[in-house]
């Protein structure tokens, strides 16, 4: 069995691959509205952005799903969508048997050259599908595979051989849909984990670095820090309260670090002035950040490369971008993110 991954592309592709699964179990039992209703709820299985661009695996479990699909119709009597389906498989896979030979036989049937006819084998179901043009289309549902059986030609002998295999065929695919529930549940399972953890880590770092005159705001995955006032009076030159402030937060981090491993990110910000770029960020606020690094690391034992700096644009202070609130924009905030789970006692 392949590892478990936890890319959404490959999420998806397995969540693809199970309703397939149960879709084929449903037809299997004579059920096809069940089946379609599956089928249906997949959307659009090759447009872009799909499992099908995910490389040959994900384009293979497509052109299965769209096989079925097609099937389904089929058997539903729903001859031009099955044919629009098997359009849509030989797009992907030119050279896919199952889409040509039903097209083959769809064409025929709707051009009165051929009748089709219900089929029944011991143990497996067979569904009489709708009517078209005075004809009706049987299909046959054999081990996972669903076959158009034209009612003037053989088929007898070949047709007992394939119902022999359909238990064998049917156990096989219980298999590999408990194998797909198995990984789906462990994917789940992990990032039900990897989520519980982040925020027990967001928790411990919000505990830690409250303190007077700082907001603490709480994202999905970090933990913004945002001084109430100003911490730059004008230009670079910090003030006494903001440079106590991050003497003191610079302790706390080290101290965090040691047990919640963490990643600090120093964003400077500037206001707008008359001459000066509307947006893109300053020279001014990237100084600012500077600044303030200098300050979390002076008295700790963090160094000045631990901490990533960044200049906000100049529209994206933490304040509202009013007159009133320019004094507490000239200022620095910090988003810590938790690197990883806790080390292991």
């Amino acid at each position: 069995m392949s590892e478990v991954t936890d890319n959404p592309v490959d999420a998806r592709a397995l969540h693809l691959q199970l309703a397939v699964s149960r879709a084929h179990s449903a037809a299997r039992a004579g059920d096809l509205d069940q089946a379609a209703r599956l089928l249906g709820e997949l959307g659009e299985l090759d447009g872009p952005g799909g499992p099908g661009e995910a490389g040959e695996a994900g384009r293979a479990t497509v052109v299965a799903a769209l096989n079925l699909r097609a099937k389904v119709h089929a058997q539903r009597g729903e001859l031009p969508e099955a044919d629009a389906c098997w359009s849509r498989v030989e797009a992907l896979a030119p050279d896919d048997p199952d889409a040509a030979a039903g097209r083959r036989t769809l064409a025929k049937i709707a051009a009165g050259r051929r009748h089709a006819r219900p089929v029944v084998h011991t143990g497996r179901v067979a569904v009489i599908a709708g009517a078209l043009a005075a004809t009706v289309v049987g299909v046959a549902l054999i081990g996972g595979a669903v076959k158009l059986i034209d009612g003037g030609e053989g088929g007898g002998s070949g047709s007992v051989a394939e119902a022999d295999n359909g238990s064998e065929r049917l156990s096989e695919e219980s298999r590999r849909a408990d194998e797909l529930k198995a990984r789906l549940a462990a994917i789940e399972g992990d990032r039900a984990a990897d989520a519980e953890q982040r925020y027990s880590a967001l928790d411990e770092v919000a505990k830690r670095l409250a303190m007077p005159g700082v907001e603490i705001r709480r994202h999905a995955g970090d933990v913004q820090l945002v001084f109430r006032t100003g911490v730059f009076p004008y230009d670079s030159v910090i003030g006494p309260a903001g440079a106590e402030a991050l003497t003191e937060i610079g302790r706390r981090l080290a101290d965090l670090s040691a047990g919640t491993p963490v990643e600090t990110t120093v964003v400077g910000h500037s206001v707008a002035v008359p001459g000066g770029a509307p947006s893109g960020g300053s020279v001014v606020a990237l100084n600012r950040a500077r600044v303030a690094a200098q300050y979390l690391a002076q008295d700790s034992d963090l160094r000045l490369t631990d901490f990533r700096l960044v200049s906000a644009d100049q529209r994206r202070g933490p304040f509202p971008a009013t007159a009133a609130n320019a004094p507490r924009n000239r200022t620095v905030t910090l988003l810590i993110t938790p690197k990883g789970p806790p080390p292991t006692p």
